[in-house]
């Protein structure tokens, strides 16, 4: 079975994109709590990134992939999200 830190990993799709140290991955999970709450934040820190120029080659920046994929992320987060409230019925059931 996978860890947190390996799911985190995998759905920032660091082998092909590094971007975070593991302890970077560590500290998002600590954060937030959960995997699907700090992937969504690592998609939104990876969409900060504008391009890198290296050696004269420019690389341009992905930052409407980063953030499309935040917006997947999000929407998990929000079917997850329940209502509470503090209120009670009338009728006391």
């Amino acid at each position: 079975m996978s860890t947190d830190l390996e799911k985190l990993r995998f759905n920032l799709q660091e082998r092909e994109y590094p971007y975070f140290e593991d302890t970077d991955l560590e500290m998002l999970l600590e954060q937030y709590g959960d995997v699907v709450t700090s992937t969504y934040y690592g998609c939104l820190l990876k969409a900060s990134v504008d391009s890198i120029t290296v050696a004269g080659v420019v690389i341009p920046s992905n930052r409407e992939y980063w953030l499309t994929l935040a917006k997947q992320f999000k929407d998990l987060l929000s079917s997850r999200v329940q209502y509470n409230t503090s209120m009670r019925r009338v009728d006391g059931c």
